[in-house]
């Protein structure tokens, strides 16, 4: 549809109004407000609407009012709409326009109390003097209901005399305890609100593209949390630079179970405690080593890490069983998770990432070797990915093998000459469930190895029959149980 009747006011008992996905839709008619019945309106998906009619606040019967994120502003009058229960989007504008008189500002929430599920706080503008009393006009902290905040400033608007009033801002949005998800992007100014402590119900907390963000209130203490991200916070170096660490595992983000951490190239560990840059020269190696044994995820499933060259050091991650995701990162993390030994009095320790089903890594520098009693720790391991890591020269799998790999990728290790301890003797190592096996751009020693362990696989490993296609170095691919000269990596 390109636009609506004036018409559609005829319909006065109507209650349902569903125009989403209409992207060529430019406006509505004002008459739309006439359907004082009305208790749903879509507009999701309404790509070029810019406006909602003017007299919106006589649809005094709604109820949900799902809006799409290109609106300009929001109409004046729209906190009227007290049985609002849906309001997917609140766009913060400038008032200082041709249309000022139209434009209502944040405080327009103030009676909005029935409000449930996910809002969504856009800021397009702002008036350096007036907006902070609007922002506290919204009473979040009175939306009882409210389950998911995301508050969000458009790039543009960043500018380095406003850092304070984004302090400001973001403090006046305090949120009910009963908020389950927080999400905040582009916020410009160097600290984040301490009322994210008093969330105690707090599942979820992304924040992105924070780039002055310099401080993170102590997150661990909060007990229901289990997803955090972390994306574009280019100024921080510790997720909690006032902690002081060495908190046990009862209070140390007790339902922690993902945690990302992308694009942080500033970031250099979790506490200044036990990073190696605030340490005194007194302090040997194995004092950080210990104290970082003290910090420890109780129940991370899932890891992810891109981009934070300058990680070095952060609490130990043994219980994950998921995914362990590191990409243009130090190795240290790992190599120190991996060192976690049992304690003398301890008869139930498990051995670190014994439980772990997908390992990737890829671009990281400083890892010339992986040492094979990791290998051996990882029982449970069905994906093991291993992409451009320029100095890596051994990866050697135990010859006592890998029952549960099922995919083996490595790519551009240029400096990878072995895969097996005992290929010098001809042996195979042990992988018994094998399904791919894609080694690409390595060491002419690794590929020809490949070659030959393709043409042998038949007999070595009983599941070739079940396997779809296979690329093995762009030259060989397996095809109804053989392999055959092929052109190029085939991808199942």
């Amino acid at each position: 549809m390109k636009e609506v009747s004036p018409l559609i006011q005829k319909l006065k008992h109507l209650k349902y109004l569903d125009l989403s996905d209409n992207w060529m839709i430019k406006a509505l008619p004002n008459s739309v407000t006439n359907l004082v019945n009305l208790q749903v309106l879509k507009l999701n998906g309404c790509y070029r609407l810019e406006e909602l009619p003017r007299d919106v606040g006589k649809l005094i019967n709604l109820r949900h009012l799902d809006l799409c994120m290109n609106l300009e502003y929001m109409p004046r009058g729209i906190g009227k709409l007290t049985s609002l229960q849906t309001l997917s989007c609140f766009v913060v504008a400038k008032k200082k326009s041709s249309k000022s008189e139209m434009i209502g500002g944040l405080d327009e929430l103030r009676m909005l109390n029935e409000l449930r599920g996910s809002l969504e706080i856009r800021v397009k503008g702002y008036e350096g003097g007036s907006c902070v009393s609007e922002f506290e006009g919204a009473k979040l902290i009175d939306k009882d209901y409210l389950q998911s905040l995301t508050v969000r400033w458009d790039p543009e608007l960043d500018s380095d005399s406003d850092i304070d009033l984004y302090d400001k801002m973001l403090q006046s949005l305090r949120p009910n305890s009963n908020l389950q998800e927080l999400r905040v992007e582009g916020y410009g100014g160097m600290r984040f609100p301490s009322w994210v402590l008093e969330l105690s119900n707090l599942l979820r907390i992304r924040v992105e593209r924070c780039r002055r963000l310099k401080h993170i209130p102590p997150l661990d203490g909060i007990p229901s949390l289990e997803e955090l991200s972390i994306e574009g916070l280019d100024d921080l170096e510790y997720i909690d630079s006032e902690g002081v660490g060495g908190k046990g595992v009862s209070t140390f983000f007790p339902s922690l179970k993902r945690l990302e951490m992308w694009d942080c190239g500033g970031l250099k560990g979790w506490w200044k405690r036990w990073s190696r840059d605030e340490m005194n020269d007194d302090r040997d190696e194995s004092t950080i080593e210990e104290g970082l044994r003290m910090l420890c995820f109780p129940r991370l499933s899932s890891l992810k890490i891109r981009y934070c060259p300058n990680l070095t050091s952060m609490p130990l991650f043994p219980t994950l069983d998921e995914d362990l995701y590191l990409w243009g990162t130090s190795s240290m993390p790992l190599q120190q998770t991996m060192k976690m030994t049992s304690p003398v009095s301890s008869s139930s320790f498990i051995r670190p990432l014994s439980k772990l089903k997908r390992l990737y890594i890829g671009s990281i520098d400083d890892m010339e070797s992986v040492p094979e009693v990791w290998l051996q720790n990882l029982s449970s391991l069905q994906q093991l990915s291993i992409y451009e890591c320029p100095r890596l020269k051994s990866l050697p799998l135990p010859d006592q093998g890998m029952h549960s790999l099922q995919k083996l990728h490595i790519a551009d290790c240029r400096e990878l000459k072995s895969l097996s301890e005992s290929e010098s003797q001809g042996m195979i190592p042990y992988l018994p469930s094998l399904q791919q096996l894609i080694i690409e751009d390595c060491s002419e020693e690794v590929s020809g190895r490949a070659r030959g362990w393709g043409k042998e696989r038949e007999e070595e490993w009983p599941n070739i029959k079940h396997i779809p296609d296979i690329g093995i170095d762009g030259d060989y691919i397996q095809k109804e149980g053989r392999y055959v000269k092929g052109e190029g990596l085939k991808y199942p």
